[in-house]
């Protein structure tokens, strides 16, 4: 009878599971290997969901709705993979092909999807990062040309801006990221920068003057900081003399408009010239006799020595 009961016990693992194995595909497998890879296959999917909710729920909380989904989703089914690759492992199957194939896969699909990720993981560094956000109007250089609009959209992949122009463009994250983001909506002041040339003739500390009672007069003109008004440089043909001034961010662009228009105004009223850029032209008469042994001048010919007023008085 102890001998019965001590065969009975050899062929019973715990909970009455057999210890023989079965031949599952040409592969001999304890039932109990197969229950412990069921087990970690469905712990994985219940930890994947689990995971997913709480990376969309919880800590992708400032991420916008698409990026919190992708990456729910990226979370989800690396998990998932992660699972599989254990039960495999349990069940006692030989991983060496596997792992090698899925290393060849894993380089091939990594090259092809290489700007893919760049795009992905740059959307949620500027998700993080916040240089920008939807109605922002921004300047984009560094990368890529420069850019100026209005931010759109910033999705999973790209940043899409209307343009001055009414235009719209779409930009990789990865470009957008590594490229140099100016942001104009956060502050609450911008410079208004006004380059005017006056005729040489002119005494520059008059003309700054005349400037800056302008500039006093044209309202929404800050006084703090104080307006800049000062000579630039000499050019070819006039006095460059910058001019800075602070406005409201909000109306720097109709401010400017003005500003230029009530300078000009002011200027011509005070009978100060700006000048424009001129050239001096001497043509030789037609049928001027040249010295002995030089060639014959076409007729119009440009040479120096005789005054287009001259030559056209002659001419008549």
């Amino acid at each position: 009878m102890i001998d019965t009961v001590s065969a009975e016990n050899a062929t019973l693992t715990w909970f009455g599971i057999p210890n023989h194995t079965i031949n599952l595909f040409g592969t001999e497998i304890a039932p109990l290997t197969i229950l412990l890879t069921l087990l970690i296959i469905v712990g994985g999917f219940a930890i994947a969901r689990l995971a997913r909710i709480i990376t969309t729920k919880y800590i992708g909380t400032k991420l916008p709705a698409d990026t919190r989904r992708t990456l729910g989703k990226t979370v989800y089914y690396v998990i998932i993979a992660i699972a599989l690759l254990a039960a495999l492992g349990a069940s006692g199957v030989d991983l060496s092909g596997v792992v090698l194939a899925g290393g060849i896969a894993g380089i091939v699909i990594g090259f092809a999807t290489q700007s893919l990720f760049s795009n992905l993981i740059s959307g949620i560094f500027l998700q993080i990062d916040k240089p920008m956000k939807i109605g922002d109007p921004v300047l984009i250089t560094g990368k890529l040309p420069d850019v100026a609009g209005v931010v759109v959209e910033i999705t999973t992949l790209s940043a899409r801006l209307r343009m001055f122009d009414g235009t719209y463009v779409r930009l990789p994250n990865s470009d957008v990221f590594l490229s140099e983001i100016r942001n104009y909506s956060n502050a609450a002041a911008r410079r208004v920068e006004i380059s005017v040339g006056v005729a040489y003739k002119e005494d520059v500390a008059k003309v700054i003057g005349t400037i800056r009672r302008s500039l006093k007069e044209t309202p929404l003109v800050l006084v703090e900081p104080n307006p800049d008004v000062y000579v630039d440089s000499l050019g070819d043909s006039a006095v460059s003399i910058n001019v800075w001034c602070w406005v409201p961010f909000s109306v720097w662009f109709d401010m400017r408009k003005q500003i230029i228009q009530q300078i000009k105004r002011d200027l011509d009223s005070s009978g100060i010239e700006l000048p424009f850029p001129q050239r001096v032209v001497y043509l030789e008469k037609q049928g001027h006799k040249r010295k002995a042994g030089s060639p014959e001048a076409p007729p119009g010919e440009i040479r120096e020595g005789l005054d287009i007023n001259e030559y056209v008085h002659q001419s008549d």
